[in-house]
């Protein structure tokens, strides 16, 4: 991973207005309340580079040997020994792997 790299599973504050309008003060009191906040794991598999800046985002799975452009966000899965870039990422192309040698440049 680079750097400035940010990995969220969570959405961090609701999109109701009623259920976030204290978050803020009540998480600098420790009383912060998760339960209504969407949330879903994050799988980062072997192999893989994320450029500087990128976000990754709740749910999301990037496979073995993908790679990650700089500054994107990355909102769905990544199939392996793929070269993902923008904001949402999408796949540009397919990498070559040496445990994979037929897959297309």
């Amino acid at each position: 991973m680079s750097w400035g790299v940010t990995i969220v599973d969570h959405d961090s504050h609701s999109i109701d207005w009623t259920r976030r309008e204290n978050d803020v003060r009540e998480w600098g009191h420790g009383r912060k309340v998760w339960d209504h906040v969407p949330h879903a794991p994050v799988t980062i598999a072997d192999k893989v580079w994320i450029g500087f800046s990128v976000s990754v985002l709740k749910g999301v799975t990037i496979e073995e040997g993908a790679v990650i452009g700089a500054c994107s966000v990355v909102t769905r899965d990544i199939p392996p020994y793929s070269l993902a870039v923008g904001n949402p990422a999408r796949v540009i192309r397919t990498l070559r792997s040496e445990a994979c040698p037929d897959l297309e440049v």
